[in-house]
């Protein structure tokens, strides 16, 4: 077991560094995206824009190194950087700042004759949620200003304080709950948590073997990934150039061999060659990568049938048609089913947290009776269990209570905040055994979910607009910081410190992260406008189709969705049935992880490259074990790194040059 502190964790130089790296990960990865329009910073479950930032904290640290090992830095500290800034990265991406200044403002802003906004929803928004002067929205969708006006900085600072309190909220709950699953996860069921390989590998300067920066297979697969996306770089600035087919472009590819019913019913069928999605496929274990492909083309399957057979309007009273086979319903049910089985299996942990509280409140009438009890083992921990439970309870509360005060009934607060957590808990599973590469939550989201359970008709004005405008932008989960979370401390258990030393980093960037995030888009549409050309169009967007959506809910409130919560609950009786019959039978291929991603929209992308993976792992196994799978792995881990950098590099250049560059993906 690690010491409590490492001799050569340095506090102090971490929270500096990581602060650094923060600040400046928020504004590039703003620029990127927003401006620059070819770089996905944030968006996939091994982050782009981390990965990148610990490539050139390694390179920096080897040439402090060479003056003395004290003068660099350890493995420890590295992945501690890393962790904090992939955790940060999470509240500038989709899901969170990124989507939320834009309907923060969009409803006063684009409000017109046409729309009423002025009119039937204005007078319901609290003061505090959003800024309403005129000149100031008009700054910030038309640009060519700046953000450091004192009338300006004064409008925006309520309504940016308030949110990221909220925001930060949400991360300081779910790092409580990462806290109380992680000895499960990690120490009992050993989880596989395919992604923390490449960090680890890239700072690993001790490890047995040939080391990761000076493997030629690691070269091979870097350079491969990088000469392709830089090929199609070149394309994209000099249409003679021929480009390589690496992402679908444009409609489905397999469109013309699916144009008569009930084929027309598959929906989208893409195939890409993403190398970073082959890399990933190839970490996983074969019956996850098998499970997550072979059920994605059942759920299309499904799909094909259901329309064959005539089942068409099922009845559903939700926001949107519930049409059999219900995959968007199934999907929910799945990933509320996962959390509960999670939190179940948790429940020694739970318990032990529990225990803790119950002594404490003892301890504060008999102060000498077991005094020390509640420290044993504690040090394993990212914060002491009884910290984990209390804090994630009042946090909870916290949250229930601002959605509350801004317009939620309690019931419907209380709903939103625990089906959030629970698709949260779900989704970190998810990328801690199958990686998923770009991870989405259920296509049954958790404002349409709240809705379609209470019923829109049983909501009011003011809860509308609070649902469907002001929290829409928790519906993209993409960005959730839980993944990150978990795999920041599996990587604090591997490196050479303790685990306890991750937990002020994690909290810190869980703070400052969006706090920069705020700030980097605000600095940025000033400058270039939020409602302009220069910009990338459907971010703005968001701040008007948010608040249609409300006013339609308003106006035509659908009920109760009957059907569509039984649907829910098949989806989670089939987990339960997936996951009895991997315990009864231990050939049963299908894991109830590989259903659950194959209802989201997940796998629209990542099937084929999980498909390739998996035959390339299944052939190298099958002709040269497990030394084969071991000796060919950097070179996939290359292919992810290459994918990453190489592609990072060409928007750089587009920064540089102020001009669009090539998006290496997703499309």
């Amino acid at each position: 077991m690690p010491s409590p502190r490492s001799p050569h964790f340095r506090s102090p130089l971490v929270f500096f560094l990581g602060t650094v790296l923060l600040i400046f990960s928020a504004f590039f990865g703003c620029y990127a995206y927003v401006v620059v329009q070819a770089l996905i910073w944030t968006q996939t479950s091994l982050l782009r824009g981390p990965v990148v930032m610990l490539c050139l904290v390694v390179a920096i640290n080897t040439l402090f190194l060479r003056i003395g090992r004290r003068a660099g830095l350890s493995q420890s500290e590295m992945l501690a950087l890393y962790a904090m800034v992939c955790v940060g990265t999470c509240a500038g991406g989709l899901g969170f700042v990124q989507i939320l200044i834009n309907e923060m403002a969009g409803v006063f802003y684009y409000a017109n004759a046409g729309n009423h906004w002025k009119d039937t929803l204005w007078p319901h928004i609290p003061w505090w949620l959003a800024p309403r002067d005129p000149e100031v929205l008009n700054g910030f969708f038309r640009g060519r200003g700046s953000l450091y006006h004192p009338r300006i900085l004064d409008v925006w600072a309520v309504p940016v304080l308030a949110w990221s309190s909220f925001i930060f909220g949400i991360f300081w709950v779910l790092l409580c709950a990462t806290s109380l699953m992680r000895r499960r996860w990690v120490e009992e069921e050993r989880l596989t948590f395919p992604l923390v390989a490449l960090p680890l590998a890239m700072t690993d300067d001790h490890g047995s073997g040939t080391p990761f920066w000076h493997n030629r297979l690691m070269w091979g697969g870097f350079v491969l990934a990088g000469v392709l996306e830089s090929i199609n770089a070149l394309s994209f600035l000099f249409p003679w150039v021929p480009s390589i087919p690496i992402k679908p472009i444009g409609s489905n590819i397999l469109d013309q061999y699916f144009k008569t019913a009930p084929w027309t019913s598959i929906g989208s069928l893409r195939l890409a060659f993403y190398p970073w999605v082959i890399g990933i496929g190839y970490l996983l274990s074969r019956d996850i990568s098998f499970s997550c492909w072979f059920t994605y083309l059942l759920v299309k399957l499904a799909n094909v049938t259901t329309a064959a057979i005539g089942i068409s309007e099922a009845g559903g009273g939700g926001g949107s048609a519930n049409r059999a086979p219900y995959i968007r319903e199934q999907g929910a049910g799945a990933f509320l089913c996962i959390a509960f089985f999670s939190l179940y299996i948790a429940r020694g942990s739970v318990k032990r947290a529990w225990l803790q509280v119950w002594q404490a409140i003892r301890r504060a009438v008999r102060p000498m009776e077991m005094a020390a009890s509640h420290r044993e083992g504690d040090e394993r921990e990212l914060m002491p269990p009884a910290v984990a439970l209390l804090g994630g309870g009042l946090g909870m509360v916290f949250l229930a209570g601002f959605l509350v005060a801004a317009g939620l009934s309690p019931p419907a607060a209380s709903l939103f905040v625990l089906v959030y957590v629970c698709f949260s808990i779900t989704l970190a599973r998810i990328v801690s055994e199958a990686g998923a590469g770009w991870a989405w939550g259920p296509n049954w989201t958790v404002t349409s979910f709240v809705a379609d359970c209470l019923g829109t008709n049983n909501l009011g004005i003011k809860e509308g607009i609070v649902l469907f405008g002001y929290t829409d932008w928790t519906n993209d989960m993409r960005d959730n910081p839980m993944p990150q979370m978990m795999q920041g401390a599996r990587l604090a258990a591997a490196g050479d410190g303790s685990v306890r030393v991750f937990l002020w980093p994690l909290v810190w960037a869980s703070a400052f992260g969006v706090i920069a995030a705020f700030w980097a888009h605000l600095h940025v549409y000033y400058i270039y406008g939020a409602a302009t050309g220069k910009v990338r169009p459907w971010l703005s967007s968001m701040g008007i189709s948010s608040f249609q959506h409300a006013t339609h809910m308003i106006v035509s409130p659908p009920l109760r969705d009957v059907a569509g919560m039984v649907a829910a609950g098949f989806g989670a009786l089939l987990v339960g049935v997936l996951t009895l019959l991997r315990q009864r039978l231990p050939w049963w291929p299908l894991h109830p992880i590989g259903y659950a991603l194959a209802t989201t929209s997940s796998m629209d992308y990542m099937w084929f490259p999980f498909f390739l993976a998996w035959l390339a792992k299944t052939v190298t196994l099958r002709w040269n074990g497990i030394r084969g799978y071991r000796d060919a792995l950097p070179f996939f881990l290359g292919m992810i790194l290459g994918d990453y950098v190489v592609p990072s590099l060409w928007g750089i250049i587009g920064m540089i040059s102020g001009s669009q560059q090539y998006m290496a993906f997703p499309h």
